[in-house]
């Protein structure tokens, strides 16, 4: 069984950061409700914080380089023909 053609190892890496970060921001939402109901409960807020940093960590190894829209090609040429 062969892999897919567009399959990419980084990118799934990436998605599962981006679960990681949802998931992470929850969790800390839970944490701000356990506070306003008096019973803090910290548990909430060091899982938040473990996996908002694994999602970052594993988002920052796959940066999509997109074509580019062509928005501010006139600021670029103005900036090159003043640098040279």
């Amino acid at each position: 069984m062969g892999e897919p053609e567009s399959f990419s190892r980084k990118e799934i890496i990436s998605r599962i950061g981006t679960f990681f970060l949802i998931v992470g921001v929850g969790l800390f939402l839970l944490f701000l409700l356990s506070e306003s109901t008096g019973k803090i409960s910290f548990e909430y807020l060091c899982g938040s914080t473990i996996l908002v940093t694994l999602g970052f960590i594993f988002r920052a190894q796959y940066k999509k380089g997109g074509p580019s829209s062509g928005r501010f090609g006139l600021f670029k040429r103005f900036r090159r023909k003043k640098d040279e």
